[in-house]
């Protein structure tokens, strides 16, 4: 039993170095927006903890698959953002809307 369980840490410890290096290697933050400004955001992960991200004139918006942009971000809304260099978002995403997903049906 002890083996398997080494052996299941081992792949799951490999299968998230790969999901971070698909990111290039520098994260991403999940979860629901708390705060937004000009300059950065703020987003409650599943643990609980409030994380800063701070936004630059290079972040990238999306919802869905449409480029969007700051004023679409809103307290209470979910968010993945993936971070760049020095921990800076280069891309927020955002859920579709529900309506306009549903028209394309």
């Amino acid at each position: 039993m002890r083996k398997i369980s080494t052996v299941l840490a081992a792949m799951l410890m490999l299968v998230t170095s790969t999901l971070a290096l698909a990111h290039g290697g520098h994260g991403h933050v999940m979860g629901t927006v708390t705060a937004t400004a000009a300059d950065h955001l703020d987003v409650k992960t599943q643990d609980g903890k409030i994380v800063t991200v701070p936004l630059a004139a290079t972040t990238r918006y999306f919802k869905g698959k449409e480029k969007a942009s700051l004023t679409d971000v809103h307290i209470g809304g979910k968010a993945v953002v993936h971070l760049g260099a020095g921990g800076v978002a280069e891309e927020v995403r955002l859920p579709a809307d529900k309506e306009r997903e549903h028209a394309g049906h």
